[in-house]
């Protein structure tokens, strides 16, 4: 009897901790549920999991970045046509080992699944569909052509992500974005294909759930930010606002912790001498290392409030917000106005408060204000939250696109 495989194109996948490797593993959890049987293809070391049906392919840019043609033309890629890029040289590699499968299941029917980024997924699974025409589904965690970050990036940039983009709508049978407002974007961007363009949120896994811990007896609120600061997202305006605040006393000296847990970028910092200044005065407390993820997440179960940066891009949803969503305390995103994330905020039934990217300070300073004075009693999300955002029913919306193609 036949068989339906998803290959599964991820370039993070468990044991790795990343926040790119968890929506492919729901998928593959959750998947077989439905009749298929998974195969992942990763740059992820799989070998401490022999459970999981999934294929090693290192990254040879990541092994020796500087040897070898290969290597060097990644050189070339990243620092002249796609800063940043991952996985160039890798999705070749990836491709190859997609072939072996095909040739190892020749009595199968095999759908492929990429999820992006990086970038490497996508072109692999693209050039095995474009080869073999295999059913392919491409997954889109950030927009590639129409991203906040790329369109920093010089115009020949952004002319490749948008010609890759249209090669990838004329072979993909589906496109999945994970927020409403890149559903949107693809939509615009390709209205011949918009029909085969579908919208996936993130989200959480039912049998992980987290929730609330206790507040640890304290005499100040602790806002806390759990995960990396990079390019665009910047905690300089909540800062300098928290600052305006304690120097005016508006808000009491003693009242108030920020707490920015992960890596951070420079520039995603006020100046070094007012982060000094912060750190002294004791209400900005930095921890600028990536800590493990059970550390992490209970230091945002047992916040007062948390904080949510995504000043650059009204169409992503960072993937925190559905742990802080599920942990129920007050949430302060800064956001632009009417931006994805905004609108699962006003949905989900949490308290949480707005500041946006144009605001002028008074503005700022005034929600700020309000924010704090929130009390810090967790508010379980709603059922809307449930049903949009749970592992399980997405997984079935995903295996009934998988069946349709």
């Amino acid at each position: 009897m036949s068989r339906h495989w998803v290959l599964l194109f991820a370039y993070h996948f468990p044991p790795e901790n990343s926040a790119g490797a968890a929506r492919p593993f729901r998928f593959y959890k959750y998947l077989p549920a439905h009749g298929f049987n998974c195969h992942v293809i990763t740059a992820a070391d799989v070998s401490s999991r022999p459970d999981l049906d999934a294929e090693y392919v290192a990254d040879p840019f990541q092994q020796q970045p500087r040897r070898g043609a290969g290597s060097q033309s990644e050189l070339f890629i990243r620092k002249f046509l796609l800063p940043g890029v991952v996985g160039a040289q890798w999705a070749l590699h990836a491709y190859q080992a997609g072939l072996r499968f095909l040739r190892e299941h020749p009595n199968d029917r095999v759908t492929a699944f990429s999820t992006f980024p990086p970038l490497g997924c996508h072109l692999a699974a693209w050039r095995l569909a474009s080869k073999t025409g295999l059913s392919w589904v491409a997954d889109f965690r950030d927009p590639l052509a129409g991203n906040p970050i790329h369109d920093l990036l010089p115009g020949r940039s952004r002319l490749i992500y948008e010609g890759l983009q249209r090669a990838f709508s004329d072979s993909a049978g589906a496109f999945i974005a994970n927020t409403d407002e890149a559903e949107r974007l693809l939509k615009r961007k390709h209205p011949s294909r918009a029909s085969r363009v579908h919208l996936i949120w993130n989200g959480f896994d039912p049998e992980r759930r987290i929730s609330a811990l206790p507040i640890p007896p304290r005499d100040f609120k602790l806002l806390s930010h759990v995960g990396e600061l990079y390019m665009g997202r910047t905690a300089a305006p909540l800062l300098e606002s928290f600052e305006r605040l304690l120097r005016s006393g508006r808000l009491p000296a003693a009242s108030l912790r920020v707490q920015l847990v992960g890596s951070v970028q420079s520039a995603c910092l006020p100046p070094p001498a007012f982060v000094q200044a912060a750190a002294a005065q004791g209400w900005l407390q930095l921890r600028p290392n990536q800590v493990p993820k059970a550390e992490a997440l209970e230091i945002a179960q047992s916040s007062d409030g948390l904080l949510l940066i995504q000043p650059h891009s009204a169409i992503q949803v960072p993937g925190k917000l559905f742990e802080y969503l599920q942990i129920g305390r007050p949430i302060l995103a800064l956001v632009p106005r009417n931006s994805s994330a905004e609108g699962v905020l006003a949905k989900s039934g949490v308290t949480y408060r707005c500041v946006y990217s144009d605001s002028p300070p008074a503005e700022f300073d005034a929600a700020l204000l309000d924010f704090v004075g929130l009390p810090s009693t967790p508010i379980q999300a709603n059922q809307w939250f449930e049903e949009t955002f749970n592992a399980e029913s997405q997984t079935e919306a995903l295996a009934n696109l998988i069946r349709q193609l």
